[in-house]
């Protein structure tokens, strides 16, 4: 396959795809794991999900300084550097002896790949051509797509034989591995500006993300609503004062001024969605196969290993499709079987089968992928190059705070059973808890549609505007 792209550079994109594949896979492999870490660590599942949550909040603060730190750090030096700190965060996770410090494991890890991984995106988009950006999304999107499909059927066994700090083990060897690679075949990448540090935007944008975050995990089962909701108005305030003083900076921490192109704009808003709703059902499937099937933590990782491997060659399929007739012919039908998907796993009941299971996520995941890699492509291909590092760390960012809000909202949703049904049994606050988080899941991926038929267009993903300097 001709891509425009010469050996050497394969081999650094390769080198810098398996970290991203670690990292990914990093966060697969624990949703399984989540009921084993209620039962061992005595923690309910409002405060184990804090786990996925919270690991998407802490790339989230990291995110925005990933423009600053490409240009200031060689690509290997960041690279290998970023990976040490994942394998120091597996090693801590793995012997941790209370929920807190396992904690401390995670937010290790999502230090690292919340500065990498934006770096791995960017790096492909600006050494392959325009024209073929859609496959080497796609071509990504296969690669990375591999971690979801074998991270939770894998875990899942290790879980049920060894338990599941044997998990965070085999990361930190995989990282040592990972290290070792990069050190004899990744080369530096140039072409990154130095961007300003700005303590004052990195404490706005920390402060103001956590408190919002906090707030919607505990809006169903908190004790002081007011105290939650004056947490969630001050992370929106806080927020909303970071995003002023990037507009307003002569050297902007981070570029969000790029929002102002429409058509970026609207492929970050559409991928939010997708994201927010993807890592919900994500923790939901293992707990709802688990806890209301009564099957085993094997099983809820083989029954979304189907949807994964699908979803993983969808997206280069999709990829090249896009480079070939556009966005709108290609997004729309992979929305629009997503949100299929959605739906069917809302009418999910205790009644329903692992297999019954397995097939409603299918259909989702695969829609989802199918996507995804076109709605992120025509989005960066509405800007210049120069700007695409900034892209990636705003895309990211607003990814993850969709991830980590999307993860707690769906789980808070699902917790509302106790309080609409007190006196019913453990086992149906269950169902009744995973039938209002699936058809909060559906909703979402709903909004994502109808946004994608008002915003795309039947020409191609790329635009005449551009902006210089922002």
């Amino acid at each position: 396959m001709k891509l425009g792209i010469n050996r050497k550079q394969w081999i650094m994109v390769i080198v810098l795809l398996m970290g991203t594949l670690l990292a990914v896979l990093n966060m697969s492999v624990v949703t399984p794991a989540l009921p084993s870490i209620m039962k061992d660590l005595g923690v309910d599942s409002t405060t184990v999900q804090w786990l996925s949550s919270g690991y998407s909040l802490v790339e989230a603060i990291v995110i925005p300084l990933a423009a600053f730190l490409m240009g200031r750090f060689s690509t290997r030096r960041l690279f290998i550097g970023c990976i040490s700190l994942f394998a120091a965060g597996s090693l801590v996770a793995a012997f941790a002896p209370t929920f807190p410090l396992l904690m401390v494991g995670r937010v290790l890890q999502a230090l690292c790949t919340g500065a990498i991984m934006p770096m791995v995106t960017a790096v492909i988009l600006l050494v392959f051509p325009k024209e073929s950006r859609g496959t080497a999304m796609g071509i990504t999107g296969l690669v990375v797509g591999f971690a979801p499909a074998l991270g939770p059927s894998i875990s899942g066994v290790i879980i049920d034989s060894f338990g599941w700090r044997t998990l965070f083990v085999i990361m930190a060897a995989v990282s040592l591995i990972v290290i070792a690679l990069a050190a004899v075949y990744l080369r530096n990448f140039d072409g990154f500006q130095p961007g300003a540090f700005d303590p004052v935007s990195v404490l706005l944008s920390s402060v103001g993300l956590a408190c919002l975050l906090y707030g919607l995990s505990t809006f169903t089962s908190t004790g002081n609503m007011a105290l939650t909701v004056a947490l969630i108005v001050i992370g929106v305030l806080l927020v909303a004062v970071f995003v002023r003083r990037q507009l307003k900076a002569k050297e902007p921490m981070l570029r969000v001024g790029i929002l102002d192109n429409r058509t970026y704009a609207h492929s970050v808003i559409i991928v939010a969605c997708m994201q927010a709703a993807l890592m919900g059902c994500n923790v939901m499937v293992p707990m709802f196969i688990q806890a209301v099937l009564g099957a085993s933590a094997t099983a809820s990782g083989l029954a979304m290993l189907p949807g994964a491997l699908i979803g993983a060659c969808c997206g280069i399929v999709s990829g090249r499709m896009f480079d070939k007739y556009g966005i709108r012919k290609v997004a729309l039908p992979g929305l629009t079987v997503m949100t299929i998907g959605g739906v069917l796993m809302a009418l999910l009941g205790a009644d329903a089968s692992v297999i019954l299971t397995a097939c409603a996520y299918t259909v989702l995941y695969a829609g989802l992928m199918f996507a995804m890699t076109p709605v992120n492509t025509w989005g960066i291909n509405a800007l210049d190059n120069e700007n695409i590092g900034h892209a990636q760390s705003v895309t990211n960012t607003v990814g993850q705070i969709a991830s980590s809000m999307g993860t707690a909202l769906i789980v808070s949703i699902s917790a509302l059973s106790t309080t609409l049904a007190p006196t019913a049994t453990g086992h149906a606050q269950s169902i009744l808890g995973s039938t209002l988080a699936f058809a909060a899941i559906a909703v979402i991926l709903a909004a994502a549609l109808v946004t994608a038929l008002l915003v795309t267009r039947t020409h191609r993903g790329t635009t005449k505007r551009t902006l210089v300097g922002q």
